[in-house]
């Protein structure tokens, strides 16, 4: 960080930010705390004195993701990536692994490095630090995933999705139903997804009884014992929507696992469209997802902002349902079992 760096953050000119660190002119309390909170916030040293040259100089985007271990945000990534060499400008990509607490400090991270704006995926849009910190020093930023009302975001409809999947099951006949689900505190897309379900469920049969199931979606460990009891009793639900494919995943094998057939005793839903779900047999029901798409359209956005430019700052995509291999009508309790 330089003194140009601070200032323009703090939305003041150089000559401002050295005149509140030598204090050698008069300045409002305003802008004299919004000064030090930037010089507290970057870390910057005021008595560095050094004639070596500054070489974080290459121009930068920063992107703030919830999961490396998860296909879907890779995907997103590397379209960030493309995008941006199209630019001329390289990525810093950091993991607050579904942890609201470490969201703030990705993005002080990222100031630090002197990145030239952040694509970031959020634990929510409310109520939450990482995005305030970016509003109030107006610093250039494009929300993936998330949706944001008057703000830089692309997305995808996940409360429709939600609604889509729920006709589907009603459709083929299935009366107990289940939802499998990150933990709505580390993830608001996974919220959406659950309301669009049950509201459809709610609003076109009263006879559909249906459970939810919060798990920690950073875990790729096997269900725990007290999670496995919902999917093993007698009265479990026949079909369950998963609120990504990694989940939908994990529950087929535990199935599978148990000799459940899957789909013609159970099925299941994911969301994302993974390409790992799609090598396997039966493939994976899914919501198909652009996720590079997203990541390109996410460095658009991104400059449109920077740049102030009178395009739309929000972009809403398409995704595709894709109802095969994992999902089928529902069939009667001797089915249960797979041939052994």
């Amino acid at each position: 960080m330089n003194i140009k760096d601070v200032a323009a953050l703090a939305g003041v000119s150089p000559a401002s930010v050295s005149r509140c660190l030598n204090n050698t002119g008069p300045m409002s309390k305003a802008t004299r705390d919004r000064i030090e909170k930037v010089v507290a916030l970057t870390g910057y040293d005021t008595g560095r004195t050094s004639n070596q040259v500054e070489w974080n100089q290459n121009p930068t985007i920063g992107v703030m993701i919830p999961s490396l271990l998860n296909p879907v945000f890779s995907e997103i990534v590397a379209g960030i990536q493309k995008r941006a060499r199209h630019f001329g400008y390289s990525v810093i990509v950091v993991d607050t692994q579904y942890e609201r607490c470490l969201e703030k400090q990705a993005i002080i991270d990222l100031i630090r490095q002197r990145v030239a704006g952040v694509i970031l995926t959020t634990t929510s849009v409310d109520d939450n630090d990482a995005l305030s910190l970016l509003r109030e020093f107006r610093f250039p930023f494009c929300l993936v995933h998330n949706q944001s009302v008057n703000e830089p975001c692309v997305f995808v409809d996940n409360y429709q999705a939600g609604r889509e999947v729920a006709a589907h099951f009603l459709s083929l006949g299935h009366t107990k139903v289940g939802m499998v689900a990150g933990r709505f505190l580390s993830s608001d897309r996974a919220k959406q997804r659950y309301v669009g379900f049950t509201d459809f469920l709610q609003e076109h049969s009263s006879e559909i009884s249906s459970q939810l199931i919060e798990v920690d979606q950073y875990a790729l460990t096997p269900f725990d014992q007290t999670q496995s009891s919902f999917f093993d009793s007698p009265s479990a639900p026949t079909a369950w929507f998963c609120s990504n494919d990694l989940l939908a995943l994990k529950l087929v094998n535990h199935l599978k696992s148990k000799g459940v057939a899957v789909p013609e005793a159970v099925s299941v839903v994911g969301f994302d469209g993974m390409a790992l779900g799609q090598i396997l047999y039966p493939p994976l029901a899914t919501i198909q997802v652009p996720h590079h798409d997203m990541g390109l359209c996410a460095v658009d956005l991104l400059f449109n902002a920077k740049h102030k430019t009178a395009f739309p700052l929000a972009r809403q995509l398409d995704y595709q349902t894709h109802f095969v291999g994992t999902v089928a009508e529902r069939h009667q309790p001797s089915n249960m079992r797979s041939v052994q």
